[in-house]
């Protein structure tokens, strides 16, 4: 399919149908007014301006030849025709071209709300089925080894499915799949015709879906290559042609950019969490040791402050749990209360209740206000 047909299957079937039909009727009338039947069987869907320019080219050399007025009258009309329709795809394409770029635009911002790694990675396919490609892979490349780590098959999941086990079972080797190897090496996507007869392919891939052509783009992080994507459509739909060419190599491009983002987000929130952690770590120890060297509550309001005993062994931070389990809170509560963990509560809880001599809220709430009666 060249660049008319397919560009204009981004903006919209119809029109681009009803023009393959009607250069199908034309070349079959041509091929019966100048006698060339190679006409009739030229393939349209794969290159219709070609196709069309061929049925010119016959028309203009029959009108040289033939002196009959009607045939001449007959050739002058189908050679308007012809020009007719040339126009028509060349319009569809300036349109559906447009069309395509403004596609492209809405699946990278559609790409950019991804939460996470693993969203992109299963809406990357997606995204390329909604500008057109009825087949796509996102492919991992780790080392000389490439494998799909997500797939589209449009009305087909089993096929998806069945690229992404087979692909990671036998994954594809730099060196030994030329195309890949071609795009790693250059950093630009590639073009591969006729993929069933090229030795140079993956094979257990491109028979499973049964591919004619297809266009591989790099996904390219921090400046190195650490991915690959693949598209290509059904193989009466087509086939791929430059202008996929760089449609996919804008795609990746923008892909790469969006991943970057997303790895860099999902960088940031395991580092906060994982300062978080080490910050409520940091309260636990503090508070297992707080009792060590640590002077004694000072006198004021708090009756606790003023009580010796079995208060005073308390830690400051289960003097705070104690006030707060006297009036009923939860751990949950007084976690939120004190800014650490329920786990770090329960575990002063249980310290205050050994340290008291009891074994349960109840008890503990009984041995404060017994205690902090006998002490006014």
């Amino acid at each position: 399919m060249n660049d008319d047909v397919q560009a204009s299957r981004h903006g919209g079937l119809d029109p681009v149908d009803e023009s393959l039909r009607r250069a199908r009727e034309l070349l079959r009338a041509v091929a019966t007014l100048t006698g060339d039947s190679d006409l009739a069987g030229q393939a349209v869907l794969r290159d219709p301006r070609a196709a069309l320019a061929r049925a010119e080219s016959a028309i203009v050399q029959a009108l040289t030849r033939s002196g009959e007025r009607t045939v001449r009258a007959q050739l002058a009309a189908a050679l308007s025709q012809v020009t007719v329709l040339l126009s028509r795809l060349r319009e569809a394409r300036l349109e559906a071209r447009s069309a395509a770029i403004e596609d492209l635009h809405r699946s990278l911002a559609r790409l950019r709300a991804a939460g996470s790694v693993a969203d992109l990675v299963d809406q990357a396919p997606i995204e390329l089925n909604r500008l057109g490609y009825q087949r796509s892979l996102f492919c991992r490349l780790s080392g000389p080894n490439w494998s799909p780590r997500s797939a589209f098959a449009h009305a087909d999941p089993q096929l998806a499915h069945d690229l992404v086990e087979i692909g990671t079972a036998v994954p594809g080797q730099l060196g030994r799949e030329l195309p890949e190897t071609e795009v790693v090496r250059t950093r630009t996507p590639v073009l591969v015709e006729d993929a069933q007869h090229n030795p140079r392919v993956h094979h257990r891939l491109i028979n499973l879906a049964r591919t004619r052509d297809y266009v591989v783009a790099p996904l390219i992080g921090r400046g190195e290559v650490i991915g690959l994507v693949h598209a290509d459509r059904h193989a009466e739909a087509g086939g791929m042609t430059a202008f996929d060419v760089r449609l996919m190599g804008l795609f990746a491009e923008g892909l790469g950019c969006v991943l970057e983002r997303v790895v860099f987000a999902e960088q940031l929130r395991r580092l906060r969490d994982q300062l978080t952690e080490q910050a409520r770590s940091v309260d636990e120890l503090i508070d297992g040791f707080g009792g060590l060297g640590e002077p004694g509550p000072t006198p004021g309001p708090d009756p606790l402050g003023r009580l010796d005993g079995p208060f005073a062994e308390l830690t400051r931070r289960e003097l705070d749990v104690l006030r707060h389990l006297v009036k009923g809170r939860t751990n949950s509560q007084i976690a939120a209360e004190l800014f650490v963990s329920p786990g770090t509560v329960k575990t002063h809880v249980k310290n205050v209740f050994r340290k008291l001599g009891v074994a349960n809220r109840a008890e503990a709430s009984a041995r404060y206000h017994a205690l902090t009666r006998h002490n006014r």
